[in-house]
């Protein structure tokens, strides 16, 4: 499998940092935001309730100024470029089908251009645009702000003197903002011949679309969710992996795929003693091909969803850093899901064993 790593100047590039932020109304004492690899989820004594918008129809706002976006040598993507890119990520997801049948019931509207050069997240206006704030090596971050109380539907308040909006379940997203790093290149599919230092905007505002509905990273390479891309024409993802399908049908699922959804629960351990953040991966029995993944919590336990079928299970550290020194090391580490790590502070993956088929 390949990792999807860029390097530029000794760094690696990854598609996204992902932050979480979360508000308390009522009385709901400890909520914490998690994810397995594929949604953010808080926990309350035990109980696990999805991070979620409250309906699949997210409305989301351009501001295309300081584009670092290019259709052709020399040209910046316009306003009707960069929303062409954008309309095609948002449709990859809304599209989404297995076996014929669509897996969520998720859709997307374009509202007014707004003008945030940055990350505003309690204005409940889904804003993307370019910033030059991010992180070294990160080429866009999407800002995730949820609500949340114990005794749903409750009211929540946007900007000051906003009408106030109302969460009927247990937690609601509402503001989630994408921004692209003003110190990268991206270019349109339109460039057919792109400098090869430069990124697919289309890819990456597809993974981003992802962090926006819910999603949190994927383990897997081939999955839109994986947290690291290529530049070039080698970084091009068109098309979700079947990992990015099952998540957004956990999320927002369709009623004519429920039947197709199931699941399988299990315990690591390593020497008796529960594994925290064992890598779970499911392989399809009949194509061997790896299709969803998950990771253990404190006790040892994973839930994979997928869709029906005969799998075998194969468990897995994750690698334990980044920097290439050792056999143990590697490219996606606990610190790649940043909402499953903020449900275990302080928790350390364990590491140095070996996997098995089950």
């Amino acid at each position: 499998m390949r990792a999807f790593v860029a390097k530029m100047t000794g760094r690696q590039w990854a598609w996204c940092s992902l932050a979480l932020l979360g508000a308390l109304l009522g009385i709901y004492s400890a909520v914490l935001l998690f994810g397995t690899t594929f949604q953010l989820l808080p926990i309350n004594s035990g109980d696990v309730q999805r991070v979620t918008w409250p309906t699949g129809n997210i409305a989301w706002s351009l501001n295309p100024t300081n584009t670092v976006v290019y259709t052709n040598e020399g040209m910046l993507a316009d306003r009707a470029a960069l929303t062409a890119a954008l309309g095609k990520a948002f449709s990859l997801w809304s599209s989404a089908q297995y076996h014929g049948a669509s897996v969520n019931t998720l859709s997307f509207t374009q509202t007014a251009d707004n003008d945030n050069t940055t990350f505003v997240s309690g204005d409940c206006v889904n804003s993307i645009g370019f910033t030059g704030s991010l992180a070294t090596g990160v080429i866009a971050e999407t800002e995730v702000t949820s609500y949340s109380s114990s005794t749903p539907p409750f009211k929540y308040q946007c900007s000051s003197g906003a009408t106030p909006r109302i969460c009927p379940q247990k937690v609601c997203i509402s503001d989630a903002d994408i921004e692209f790093s003003a110190d990268a290149f991206f270019y349109t599919p339109a460039y057919r011949r792109p400098p090869a230092d430069y990124f697919d905007f289309q890819t990456v505002a597809e993974h981003e679309i992802g962090h926006m509905i819910g999603l949190d990273h994927s383990g897997l390479a081939n999955a839109v969710m994986y947290p690291y891309g290529d530049w070039g024409t080698g970084g091009v993802k068109y098309a979700l992996a079947v990992d990015d399908e099952i998540g957004s049908a956990v999320l927002y699922p369709n009623s004519a795929i429920l039947n197709m959804v199931g699941g399988i629960k299990g315990t690591v351990t390593v020497d008796g003693i529960p594994a925290f953040a064992a890598h779970v991966v499911a392989i399809d029995r009949a194509t061997g091909n790896v299709v969803t993944d998950t990771l253990s919590d404190t006790d040892g336990n994973y839930h994979l969803r997928m869709f029906q079928g005969n799998y075998f299970v194969m468990v897995l550290p994750l690698a334990t850093d980044t920097s290439g020194g050792s056999a143990s090391d590697g490219v996606t580490t606990v610190q790649n899901f940043r909402g499953f790590t903020n449900g275990y502070p302080g928790a350390t993956a364990q590491a140095g064993y070996t996997g098995k088929f089950y």
